[in-house]
């Protein structure tokens, strides 16, 4: 229980900024929402989590992990409970904005809590946690608003439930027993990568996400044409757990190049979900989900692994939040930019141009990466003479 407890609240506490993301065709009706105040919602839940993880999210010891895992989650079923009374869409920015300071305060401590129990294993722990609870919170807010009585309460109320209890289990244990017989160093399974690499990885992950979780689900209801939530939600469940699977499948560093790889693999899926708009199918969508989930699912841990890779354990914390910061910044910026094109344009339009944004960033990570080894490569090799 003690070592699968922080998962799980990472989980639960991934999981209630996505709940939104199933339910947006719902609200986009209800409240008469433009492309552009769509993004806005989902932008205030990332510009308040990137100040949070900075400025607050990053402890200094383990002793200050346990008031920010309990704030957080406070922040979290506040964020539930705003949500469940929300009628219209600045209620629900203010909800949004209670979630980012929720994982914000938590994702660095629960980092830290998770690689301390586990040891190296942590960190896929970590990525999975993160897009399990994404996925699940995205489907089972579709299905509950689909299927089941007042819609935008029920699924808020059980997760307020869930969020609270989990929390509690997490806090009450503070014991320190690190997990044993595994290398906590993540040193030996990065080859020498820019840490700009990593950074520029993690960007790519999230911007591709902040495009399908905002507005794929109303993209794909506009271009197939339907009412039911569950469908244009599917692509997003599919592409958050294809990046949980590729993690679990593709052993890292097996990957030629895999910052540039995944980035190339995040392109390719959603230029597959662009070709919906001259081809609309569900399946052809549902394709695009899956090839750029398991795109992101790789550049993220890659990511990661890269940033993380030379640290020590009592820093691993920080680092994660730092590089989260950074990566959900960009993610809000390109959400709104995108939202800007969907709005003058259409949502047909947006699509290509996240693509457009996704190349270019995988072209600065090549020459970032091209620029490194230049250097390497003229380092003067320096061998010992004998007298």
């Amino acid at each position: 229980m003690r070592v699968a407890a922080p998962g799980a609240l990472l989980v639960l506490i991934m999981a209630q900024p996505n709940l939104a993301t199933g339910m947006m065709p719902y609200y986009r009706h209800a409240w008469a929402l433009a492309p552009l105040l769509i993004t806005v919602i989902f932008a205030a839940y990332l510009l308040a989590l990137t100040p949070t993880l900075s400025l607050l999210g990053t402890p200094s010891s383990r002793t200050a992990w346990w008031w920010r895992i309990a704030a957080g989650s406070a922040c979290g079923v506040g964020a539930d409970c705003a949500m469940a009374l929300a009628h219209s869409a600045w209620v629900a920015c203010a909800a949004r904005i209670l979630a980012g300071l929720s994982v914000g305060l938590v994702t660095g401590s629960l980092a830290g809590l998770i690689l301390e129990r586990r040891g190296e294993g942590g960190r896929t722990a970590m990525a999975s946690a993160t897009v399990i609870g994404s996925a699940l919170g995205t489907f089972a807010a579709a299905a509950v608003a689909q299927y089941l009585p007042a819609p935008g309460v029920t699924v808020y109320a059980g997760h307020a439930v869930l969020l609270a209890g989990a929390a509690v289990i997490v806090v009450s244990d503070r014991a320190v027993r690190p997990a044993s017989g595994e290398s906590r160093s993540g040193a030996r399974s990065v080859t020498a990568e820019p840490v700009v690499t990593g950074y520029l990885a993690g960007i790519s992950a999230w911007v591709s996400a902040g495009l399908v979780v905002a507005l794929l689900p109303s993209y794909g209801a506009e271009l197939l044409g339907t009412g039911n939530l569950v469908l244009p939600a599917l692509p997003v469940v599919v592409y958050l757990v294809t990046a949980w699977l590729a993690q679990r499948a593709v052993l890292p560093n097996r990957l030629p190049a895999e910052p540039i790889t995944a980035q190339v693999i995040i392109v390719a899926g959603v230029l597959i979900a662009a070709a919906v708009a001259w081809l609309p199918s569900l399946p052809l969508l549902l394709c695009g989900g899956i090839v750029a989930g398991a795109g992101q699912g790789l550049a993220y841990r890659a990511g990661l692994r890269i940033v993380s890779a030379s640290a020590p354990p009592e820093h691993h914390a920080r680092l994660s939040s730092r590089f989260a910061a950074v990566a959900y910044l960009c993610a809000a910026v390109g959400t709104i930019a995108l939202g800007v094109v969907a709005s003058l344009a259409s949502l047909r339009d947006a699509v290509p141009a996240g693509a457009l944004v996704l190349i270019m960033i995988a072209a600065a990570t090549a020459a970032v990466r091209r620029r490194a080894a230049s250097r390497a490569a003229n380092v003067p090799l320096v061998t010992p003479t004998t007298a």
